[in-house]
């Protein structure tokens, strides 16, 4: 787990190309605090640098930039490689010979072995840069679910990357990065389930984020080709919780391979709990566990003791404190390089604060169950909307009339029509904060982009359509954002076994049903995965109501209370910045203040907005 960043010139430059690298490494130290390294080649036309946080191999034959032996390719490599001692194997049964035992040389030879199909042997998290002296290409490329990041700027010196846009952002005036707001993009973030500016865009014009599952090639300093490698596909025959717990047990066990000690966040949900719990039979000492809640009284904390004590693990508890994580939200928003408004973010940060100063460098999260197998308590009703979608199915073409309405999104295909519902609440939302002009004018980008995961999904089922992409995109600031982000800044790496590919797979080849069998039981969410473990739980942790991480502490109690001040001075003084109107932000602020009711989901996201504007300008 790293920092990374280089480039590659279209010419000759007058910046110094060791000063630009050294620039992204310092601006990404927290990401790799063991290691620092540059590498710089064809007449200073490309460079690489890295940030080491060292979890395997952890001596110098770890460290990166990396090259082989025969100088021919050089790699800056972010995350980790689950299965690299299976690809390994392979590759030395080929003849090939390592000087290391690190997954960044086994990607480094696959690629020499394989080419761009490395990537299908890749079970990880990864965002990585490999170039190939001999045909003077830059060849990039990103995890299928996008747990780790990948900035980049096109400009008419070059290419230019990181893993974080606040990197680029120290080198933009020498590389020529536009740095003005994409407004498009900056608004999109207010939309119904967003808190974050979605991919493939950034906040800036003049940066992109390479997309999930896709990769780029790039020659003479220009993307000259960009694919997506992978293809959600649903796993075949019948889905079982004996088949699932097979594939989940095996995902944790992958992912407690390290040179390091492993630990894990325990909220006492199902999801983290049965990590907790595979975790412990694959391990003879107790497994270190952090959780996080408003005080000592907290439900989460409550049953995260108590499946603590089940286990018996070694664990400690961590309480809110509202002065110092209003810094940390501050510092996260700075760290990210634009907006994004989570409060779970600033928990994390803390766990992981308080996990680094307890000696690990590891752990494992239950980030992403509640995508894949349905546990959000609003997927009944979506369930419900989805079936009534399919009984209607065989007379939409008659419901075109409706297609301007502010029910035409259902007349959509499938695959369009979470797009069509975006769509249809965008200038509705955007006439509480935005200049009217804006909300004409602007381009709704993340409605284009939820049609191309939509179009991609395997199911037809609206409800597998929405939690696909609200995987890939709509709830990315809470699944692979929020298992980067905040850990990274703390310096901890965090693994998601639910987000290993095999497990996906599974779940997109579950039936909703399986998943949700009462749409009238919101207490018996992901029920198939719940099957799989409950011998792992007790029956009172297993059949718990649902409570997200942080449920204790919740965003409206905090801008009106512990943050008041703060919000206060952000919101009633907002900056006249196109395409916002202040005087309406000012009036929404206020009015929630006076009825004690709002929408506080909209007013945290400017609040974010107000917080990046003012340290970025």
């Amino acid at each position: 787990m790293c920092g990374i960043g280089g480039f590659q010139l279209s010419g000759y430059s007058g910046f110094s190309a060791e000063k630009l690298l050294r620039d992204l490494q310092t601006a990404q130290q927290h990401r790799g605090p063991d290691g620092q390294g540059i590498w710089i080649c064809d007449r200073a036309r490309t460079g690489l640098c890295h940030s080491r946080l060292a979890i395997v191999d952890t001596t110098s034959l770890g460290a990166q930039p990396m090259c082989t032996s025969d100088g021919r390719f050089a790699i800056t490599f972010n995350g980790e490689i689950y299965n690299w001692k299976e690809i390994r194997n392979k590759l030395e049964s080929n003849g090939i010979d390592f000087r290391s035992h690190s997954d960044t040389e086994v990607i480094l030879q696959g690629y020499r072995q394989w080419g761009t199909d490395v990537l299908k042997k890749l079970q990880g998290m990864f965002a990585f840069a490999i170039w190939d002296h001999q045909e003077k290409t830059l060849f990039c490329a990103r995890d299928r679910i996008g747990k780790k990041p990948f900035v980049y700027a096109q400009t008419s010196q070059g290419f230019f990357f990181a893993s974080e846009i606040s990197a680029l952002k120290k080198v933009a005036d020498c590389a020529g990065i536009d740095m003005s707001v994409d407004e498009s993009a900056l608004a999109a973030m207010l939309l119904h389930n967003l808190r974050h500016v979605p991919d493939p865009n950034t906040v800036y014009r003049g940066m992109k984020r390479l997309r999930a599952g896709h990769a780029i090639l790039v020659h003479n300093g220009r993307v000259s080709r960009s694919w997506r490698y992978w293809q959600p596909t649903a796993m075949s025959g019948p889905s079982t919780p004996a088949k699932l717990r097979t594939i989940l047990e095996e995902a944790v066990a992958l992912r407690m391979r390290a040179d390091v000690p492993v630990g894990a966040l325990l909220s006492g949900g199902v999801d983290s709990s049965a990590i907790v719990a595979m975790m412990q039979r694959n391990t003879e000492h107790p497994v270190r566990t952090y959780a996080l809640g408003l005080n000592k009284d907290d439900e989460d904390l409550v049953r995260a003791r108590l499946m603590a004590k089940y286990l018996g693990t070694c664990h400690k508890e961590y309480y809110f404190d509202a002065a110092e994580q209003w810094g940390v939200m501050n510092a996260l928003i700075t760290r990210h390089g634009e907006p994004i408004m989570l409060l779970p973010l600033v928990h994390t940060y803390t766990l992981c604060r308080a996990i680094r100063e307890d000696g690990i460098k590891v752990v494992l999260s239950g980030n992403g169950a509640d995508e894949l197998f349905y546990g959000y308590t609003g997927h009944t009703r979506t369930l419900r909307l989805s079936r009534w979608l399919d009984q209607i199915a065989p007379v939409q073409s008659f419901l075109k009339p409706l297609r301007n309405t502010g029910i035409g999104w259902i007349s959509a295909p499938p695959g369009e029509r979470k797009a069509a519902f975006y769509e249809s609440i965008t200038r509705r939302t955007w006439k509480k904060c935005l200049d009217d002009d804006a909300v004409v004018n602007l381009k709704n980008v993340t409605a284009e982009e939820m049609r191309y995961w939509g179009r991609l999904c395997p199911s037809t089922h609206y409800i597998d359509e929405s939690n696909f992409i609200g995987l890939m995109l709509e709830n990315t600031h809470s699944v692979t954002t929020a298992a980067d982000l905040p850990p990274m800044e703390a310096s901890v790496e965090m693994r998601a076994p639910f987000l290993d590919q095999e497990i996906l797979s599974f779940a997109l080849g579950t039936p909703a049903h399986l998943k949700i069998p009462d749409t009238r039981n919101p207490n018996w969410l992901k029920a198939i995965l719940r099957e799989a473990v409950r011998d792992l739980l007790p029956e009172t942790l297993l059949n718990a109501p649902k409570r997200g991480f942080g449920y204790g502490i919740q965003e409206r109690d905090v801008l009106l209370d512990s943050w008041k001040k703060n919000v206060d001075m952000v919101l009633n003084d907002f900056p006249d910045i196109v395409p916002f109107s202040p005087q309406k932000i000012r009036k929404l602020w206020q009015l929630a203040n006076q009825r004690r009711a709002g929408d506080w989901a909209l007013i945290a996201r400017l609040l974010a907005i107000g917080l990046w504007y003012r340290e970025a300008w």
